[in-house]
């Protein structure tokens, strides 16, 4: 079972919480390069970002995968997200809104050819660093996803669980499964290619938890300002 970050900061990842059962925005921040041999994209991290909203209600979630302007000529290929284990990840839909990168859809085979939305539970390995639920596989450099261009894709579920609920932007905050080698989990990861000073070479980059530490310094800096508001109103 896959564990849900909760929290103002969720690794790498900041979450306005909309409602007590869910956060109206989760955000991923593409910025830790893992796995020996990957030389990163250029410029400065995140290199990329991956963003939930659900406008603070469940059924429908808008996800959103921008590349930063400034990682050169590096190509995003492939992201892979976690998904809320107590719901069937199959019976997600995807529907591609609109962006400047390639449009991927939901293959009729998913055990097909590459390119193409795919889901599973933990069927998808990161460079052997963690077991994910889904798969968005861009085509390769020639129909590039690259530097300042964005995909806005729409996700609904067919799944009504026991309790009722539908999907929401939690829905995808949550660590990738053990499995492969010692990185990890990580709350998404992505592969990057033609990446380096003359594009020869790749790069494995996730979205990591933020420290246990960073975060109660976020929740206590909260805490200040919520005391900092009530002594003002008195």
């Amino acid at each position: 079972m896959k564990l849900r970050l909760t929290g103002l900061l969720c690794g790498s990842a900041l979450v306005i919480v909309g409602m007590p059962a869910h956060a109206a925005t989760v955000t991923f921040n593409l910025d830790t390069v893992f796995s020996t041999g990957s030389v990163a994209p250029g410029g400065p991290a995140p290199y990329g970002t991956i963003t939930f909203d659900d406008n603070g209600s469940s059924g429908s979630v808008q996800m959103t995968i921008d590349v930063s302007a400034s990682v050169g000529m590096a190509d995003l290929t492939q992201v892979y997200l976690n998904f809320d284990s107590s719901m069937n990840v199959n019976l997600l839909n995807f529907t591609f809104d609109s962006g400047d990168g390639p449009t991927v859809t939901r293959p009729n085979n998913p055990n097909g050819n590459n390119n193409g939305i795919f889901t599973g539970v933990d069927a998808f390995q990161a460079d052997g660093d963690g077991l994910y639920d889904i798969l968005f596989d861009f085509p390769p450099p020639g129909n590039r996803f690259n530097a300042g261009e964005s995909v806005l894709y729409s996700i609904t579920s067919g799944d009504a669980n026991t309790a009722g609920d539908a999907i929401t932007a939690n829905s995808f905050n949550f660590l990738s499964a053990p499995g492969g080698n010692a990185a990890g989990p990580f709350l998404a990861a992505s592969f990057w290619q033609s990446t380096g000073e003359l594009g020869e070479n790749s790069a494995w980059v996730a979205a990591v938890p933020v420290p246990a530490a960073v975060w109660l310094f976020g929740s206590g800096l909260i805490g200040l300002a919520g005391l900092a508001r009530r002594k003002q109103s008195v």
